[in-house]
């Protein structure tokens, strides 16, 4: 199983269809403005395998993830996802962690022992995107 995070885009434009409205026969039609649309990023947090999503979470608001939330994922609805999904296949998760300060944080360390989870060392100079992310995150 791994994990990443990344940054979402969102729009919302103004349809043709919403922007319908009915008129009397010979009334002018009102002048449109600009379209203008709202945009904003929200932070996603997605958990995969090989045989995909396990888990996936968005923070809205510009946030980020800090320790606590970090460790309330793996805690909470991370496990309960991978116990779900792997019922009866293999029940030991093998969890890469790079060395993000977030990952190698104290809490997070505690946390991912706890749930029995085995740290796979994340190798030096490798990339930080892991080959199986850019399958994930380029339809999005």
């Amino acid at each position: 199983m791994t994990m990443d995070e990344t940054w979402v885009h969102c729009s919302t434009l103004d349809s043709k269809y919403s922007s319908i409205q009915c008129l009397h026969p010979g009334s002018l039609k009102p002048k449109k403005a600009k379209t203008m649309f709202s945009a904003w990023k929200v932070m996603a947090i997605i958990f995969w395998d090989s045989k995909g999503t396990l888990y996936m979470d968005f923070l809205k608001g510009h946030r980020t993830i800090n320790t606590e939330y970090y460790s309330a994922l793996h805690e909470g609805p991370v496990k309960t996802a991978v116990r779900n999904k792997r019922k009866r296949t293999q029940t030991s998760v093998s969890f890469p962690q790079d060395i993000a300060r977030l990952h190698i944080a104290a809490r997070t360390m505690d946390t991912i022992h706890k749930v029995k989870w085995n740290i796979l060392p994340h190798p030096p100079y490798s990339p930080d995107l892991a080959p199986s992310g850019y399958n994930l995150f380029s339809p999005i």
